[in-house]
Parts: structure tokens; sequence; C-alpha cells
């Protein structure tokens, strides 16, 4: 039987661009998040999945100076992970994310920044079998996580959002899944008429939020939401990050409009994707397309205007959303060493 190869054999972590924008938003919101908290994040510990690639620990050296880092893979080629160790302060352990977070003993005075980016579902659905399946050691993670945490520890999770195109198509199904998950919701999410494909990203979002609540019950320390993203290069990934603290941040204290602590609100990270000389020539216009946009047009008159500054077109969502996630865009090239 031929085993399936895992994610870093399939994709390239480097080059994706919507999870490029993702990481530079999170790096620039913790960068102000420790100037208000006045908090030392390069003296935290960080804990991430960095496969072979470890891009994540490159750019959280670089620009959040942490330099205490360890990094969790299961796979068996352990000598691979060890070769493309990108530095010397860098320790990799052959465990899961559950085995090593189990293994820890409680949270030293260190604070953590934790990021568990899984490339697994929180949720599958069998077609074969018609019925829902939960990976439960993600919520068995968050659940330690929350138990070990200290004040101003900082944590992230990614889960995949893809699942069956069967899910949710008939009214059985979804009250499958709401008598299977109903312990897990809350609010609207208890009705049937809500689970939908449409707030699958709501639903997986609900379903994380309350994991927190319930290993939080008798604790002071508790999970506060900065930020959830959802995007897409390859596959629909959902991520949620936040902040461990016995009192809550007012929205007012964080200027970054990418600071979402509503447990209904996710922001969809949607870049197009351009040439080089296309993302040249809108780096151009960004002060006029600005403009533009303070009384906008309509998205027909908007299209014009785009193609005749421009001189190529370019649909007026991509556009817009361009002109929101230029800072964070990434630019790829060949290099031959």
């Amino acid at each position: 039987m031929t085993l399936s190869k895992p994610s870093f054999q399939k994709i390239n972590y480097m080059l994706r661009p919507r999870k490029q924008v993702e990481r530079k938003i999170i790096i620039e919101l913790f960068q102000e998040l420790q100037t208000v908290l006045r908090i030392d994040i390069k003296d935290y510990q960080y804990i991430g999945l960095g496969s072979v690639y470890y891009y994540d620990f490159i750019l959280f050296n670089k620009f959040l100076k942490i330099t205490d880092m360890v990094s969790l893979d299961l796979e068996s080629c352990v000598h691979r992970f060890e070769f493309n160790k990108p530095f010397d302060f860098v320790t990799f352990k052959n465990l899961s994310t559950t085995d090593f977070l189990n293994s820890e003993p409680a949270w030293s005075d260190k604070n953590r920044f934790v990021w568990l980016d899984y490339d697994s579902r929180l949720i599958d659905y069998s077609a074969i079998a018609k019925r829902f399946i939960l990976t439960k050691y993600i919520l068995e993670d968050i659940g330690t996580v929350s138990r070990k945490s200290n004040e101003n520890d900082l944590f992230i999770l990614t889960v995949s959002m893809d699942i069956h195109r069967q899910a949710f198509a008939n009214i059985n199904v979804r009250n499958q899944f709401l008598n299977q998950f109903k312990p897990y919701l809350s609010g609207e999410f208890k009705s049937v008429s809500n689970i939908t494909l449409n707030n699958y990203r709501y639903i997986i979002q609900n379903i994380l939020l309350n994991t927190f609540k319930n290993n939080e019950t008798n604790q002071s320390i508790k999970f506060r939401k900065l930020f959830s993203f959802n995007y897409e290069d390859t596959t629909p990934m959902y991520t949620l990050g936040g902040i461990f603290r016995s009192d809550e941040i007012p929205d007012s204290s964080l200027s970054s409009h990418f600071v979402q602590q509503g447990e209904d609100v996710i922001t969809d990270i949607d870049v197009p994707l351009l040439t080089y000389r296309e993302k040249l020539k809108l780096d151009q216009a960004i002060d006029y397309f600005g403009q533009q946009l303070s009384t906008p047009p309509p998205d027909d008159v908007l299209e014009q205007l785009a193609t005749n500054k421009l001189g190529f077109e370019i649909d007026c969502l991509d556009l817009k959303s361009y002109l929101k996630y230029y800072r964070y865009y990434p630019q790829y090239y060949e290099g031959i060493i």
C-alpha cells in the first residue's frame, strides 16, 4: 500500500501568497501588542510546526527577535528536519503536538508563543459511512494549552476547513451534524437552519472558542481572541489567534483593523494573483485608487478607470483586495545559487 505523502512534500510552504500575507499581519499585530502591553516577545519560547521549511521560524526570529524555538513533527525523516534547521537555537522534537504538550510539566515562568499550524481538518465527513468525524486531538491540545498557559502567553491555531461536498447537502445531514456537535455549539448554531456550508467557518470558530471556555471554567487566565482569518492557497484554512490574560484588551488599545475580537467576525484574506509587472504598476497607483475608493463609483466604472490607469484589466474585487493587503503582498523570484 502506498502511504500518503506528508503535506510538505506536496506543497512548497514558502510559496503560498495568502499564507504569507497572514504571517506578515500577525507579526505586525504582535509588534504593536508588545508595545501596548509592555511585554518582550523576544524573550518568549516559540513552539510551532516548522516542517522542513521553517518559514515562520525565520520570520519570527527576524521580526520578533525570538531565539528560543521548538519545532514539532511526527514524520520519520528526522535527519531532514534536523538538516534544514535555519538556526542552532531551534530544537527539533520528533513528537506529535499532543505528546509534546502532555509531556511538558506545568509551564515555567517563561512565556510561550504557540502556533499549532495543523494541516488537518477539525471535522471530516465520510460519504460512505455517512457520518462526521471530529479530530479530537486538536480539541485536546487546546485544553492542554489552556490549562498550562501563563499571563500574556500567545496562542494561534490553524485548521483545514476542507470538507466533503456532500456535507450539509440535505436536512438529514444537517440534523446529524447538529445532534453530533450540539455540546460544542452555542447560540445561533444550535439551530439546524444555520448549519450550512456558508456558515461553516463560523461553526468552526464557535467550536474552537467554546473549547477554550470549557477548559477555563475554574481559572482566571482566559484565552482572549484577537483575530481570526480564513484564506485559501490550495485548501481552505481557518486561523484563530489571541492571548491568555486575566483581563480583556479593549479594542481601542490596538490600532490595526485586523484586530477582531468579536466571536462572529472572521477576516477573509483573498489577495489576487498578479504578475510582477502588474504588482509594480498597482503600487505606483495606490494613492490614486485610494482616493477613488473614498467615494467609490459603481464597479463597472471603477474597472474601466483601472484599465485606463493601469493598462490592463483587473476585477473590481481584486483591486479592492489588493489595496487592503498590498503592504503584506509577497513577490517571488527564481534565483540560481
